[in-house]
């Protein structure tokens, strides 16, 4: 019996040497796993987030993740980054400070922090204070890679996509270039649609279009091209064309200017409407969490008419109940510009409506989107609030790009345990009863060994 138990010690003590040195191997060697024992699983990637990374194993990749070293989103971050790594061997990120990288911050053209470029091959993403859900979505666009381009109309007025002046579209120019676009820019007098054009852009034209550059638009949108359509309010009697172009689509250019007073309260302008109810239902406002400003706007609404029988138009966004469509345009440059029942009419008021064929059939037209501003897409209004999330959200769906997977992560339930009567007695017999007498019996035998062998 003495000689079981030198072995039995023998062996014992061999086996904690060996989970020593294991340890001490495990604590020396860069090594990360977690395990997630919670019920609903919400500490490990969703299963859409996991599965777009296996599809992407024998690609490598790269991200920058451009942070302030103080900022505490990096923690989190990290955690979901090494969590990533568990799924796609391949996997290699690293953290650098804008402020103290300069020269890096400049290649990659960040001109913001909280940025993340992501790269695999040839192919470049970038993401700007992402979520899991962004991620989820570059990684698919990684995987399936495409390349789009947008035409901006030039040549009447419209806004520079190369000026970097407030009222120029630069920052929004860099922000598609980041998601691999491709932009240009056209004179529809001279080029016409190119057949390479995705999207074309008609961004507040300030002089009214010939009927020949009408009829190519008109053209390119029954092609399955898409239009981007922003018209900002114009002088009473100006404009004409623009309005009834946009009826034969069903879509009605109010001549009026939006007036909120809700804005004033968050900081804003009279003029500047506050817009923060976004139709969920549509696939271009229903992730957009953010309220969006935009700067002298006018109503854009389903025209009364009823679009034609093959379109369907739906509104996007719509002002406060606090605004008004003001239509005495005079009365707002004097500053006198109150609320007459008779003329004006009361909010919420439409500003974006989105026009799509309502069923799905060969050499179909193309998508439409009409915003009564401008302005919310250039230099200075940009990185307000919600403005960037809506253009690039209206953009991804003009270009017909469904690489998007709605990634929810489970939460947490509460569910307290509650025991009846019999089980709280069985309860209370093991951990009273059970366990002390478990603990009684062991001791009684180790002291009897002890006794027997000293």
């Amino acid at each position: 019996m003495r000689q079981f138990f030198l072995r039995f010690q023998l062996f014992f003590e061999a086996v904690i040497l060996i989970a020593t040195l294991g340890l001490v191997f495990a604590l020396i060697h860069p090594f990360y796993h977690r395990w997630d024992f919670t019920r609903e699983k919400i500490y490990s990637l969703p299963n859409a987030t996991a599965g777009v990374l296996r599809d992407l194993k024998g690609k490598r990749i790269d991200l920058l993740l451009f942070f302030q070293k103080e900022d505490p989103m990096r923690q989190s971050l990290d955690v979901f980054l090494k969590e990533c790594l568990r799924h796609h061997p391949d996997f290699h990120f690293d953290f650098y400070d804008p402020n103290r990288r300069p020269q890096l911050a400049r290649k990659f053209n960040i001109t913001q922090a909280r940025t993340i470029i992501l790269r695999a091959e040839n192919r470049e993403e970038r993401l700007v204070n992402p979520d899991e859900e962004g991620f989820t979505n570059a990684f698919l666009r990684l995987l399936h890679p495409r390349d789009m381009s947008i035409c901006f109309v030039n040549g009447h007025g419209e806004v520079d996509i190369s000026s970097g002046d407030p009222t120029g579209y630069l920052k929004f120019r860099t922000s598609l270039e980041g998601y691999n676009v491709k932009v240009h820019e056209i004179v529809l007098l001279r080029d016409h649609v190119p057949d390479s054009c995705q999207v074309v852009v008609l961004g507040g034209p300030h002089l009214e279009l010939e009927p020949a550059e009408l009829e190519d638009l008109d053209k390119a949108f029954e092609n399955g091209k898409s239009l981007f359509l922003m018209f900002d309010p114009m002088d009473p009697g100006t404009g004409k064309a623009f309005v009834n172009f946009s009826k034969k689509f069903g879509i009605e250019l109010g001549e009026n200017v939006i007036v909120d007073k809700v804005s004033r309260l968050t900081g804003g302008d009279f003029l500047m409407p506050l817009v923060n109810q976004y139709v969920t239902e549509h696939a271009v406002s229903k992730n957009i969490k953010r309220a969006s400003f935009f700067p002298l706007i006018r109503s854009v609404q389903p025209s009364t008419e009823g679009p034609p029988e093959d379109l369907e138009v739906t509104p996007l966004a719509l002002t406060s109940d606090g605004s008004w469509a003001e239509t005495d345009l005079s009365k707002l440059e004097s500053g006198t510009a109150v609320f007459d029942v008779k003329t004006d009419i009361a909010g919420p008021m439409p500003i974006a409506v989105a026009v799509e064929p309502k069923a799905e059939k060969a050499n179909q037209p193309g998508r439409i989107i009409a915003v009564g501003d401008s302005d919310f897409l250039s230099n200075a209004y940009l990185d307000l609030s919600g403005n960037r999330e809506l253009g690039l959200s209206m953009i991804r769906w003009l270009t017909k790009d469904d690489r998007f997977i709605d990634v929810r992560r489970p939460e947490l339930r509460f569910q307290p345990l509650l025991l009846d009567v019999p089980k709280r007695t069985a309860l209370l017999t093991i951990v009273l009863g059970v366990f002390p007498v478990i603990f009684f019996i062991f001791g009684f035998l180790y002291l009897l060994f002890r006794s027997r062998n000293s």
